[in-house]
């Protein structure tokens, strides 16, 4: 099952990364917007009173700052080929562990391009030191709510790797996409 997850989620980012965001449909009457991004880890703090378990829902055991940059892929096939040197946005995220110790509590607050939202959701521990030691793999699934008029809700999913690095860009071992790839759907209302 897990697999067929990964095959579906690889297959959407090849076929909407050659322009980096896809629209269902052209013109100002779309009702769906997808962007494709990396998040990177800019910092981590004992939860603040951001995290507190009345808003989030579970008791906090982390509080990570995340930067959203653009990516740039190679229309022909959809290989990424640049690793997002433009910030497009921003998530304080609030991490909690579950009863399961690979499935972790999410709750973010953001913004993309300057569209505000609020996500819940969770993570999972996927692999541990694979394809190095050292590693790991992560992938999220984020409920979007709390966003401006004309969007109705949308989701966020991700594909994370951490290394022995925690912060910014370079991994190490060196030569990884450190942090997540991101998959962005925002729906907006249909128009008359």
């Amino acid at each position: 099952m897990g697999r067929v997850i990964v095959a579906m989620f690889m297959a959407a980012v090849t076929l909407l990364a050659a322009s980096g965001q896809g629209r269902a449909q052209s013109g100002d009457n779309s009702v769906e917007e997808i962007y494709i991004a990396r998040s990177v880890r800019q910092g981590r703090v004992v939860p603040s009173d951001f995290c507190a378990p009345t808003k989030t829902g579970f008791a906090p055991a982390l509080e990570d700052q995340l930067s959203i940059r653009s990516i740039g892929v190679r229309p022909a096939d959809g290989r990424m080929t640049e690793t997002g040197d433009k910030s497009i946005g921003e998530m304080r995220v609030c991490i909690g562990q579950a009863m399961d110790p690979t499935l972790l509590g999410t709750y973010t607050e953001g913004q993309l391009n300057g569209i505000a939202f609020t996500g819940i959701g969770d993570c999972r521990l996927v692999r541990g030191n694979l394809p190095e030691d050292g590693l790991l793999t992560h992938r999220c699934f984020l409920a979007l709510s709390g966003l401006p008029e004309p969007y109705v809700g949308g989701f966020l999913v991700s594909s994370s790797l951490y290394s022995k690095t925690p912060f910014g860009t370079e991994s190490s071992p060196p030569g990884y996409a450190q942090a997540g790839i991101l998959v962005i759907r925002l729906w907006r209302k249909r128009l008359p």
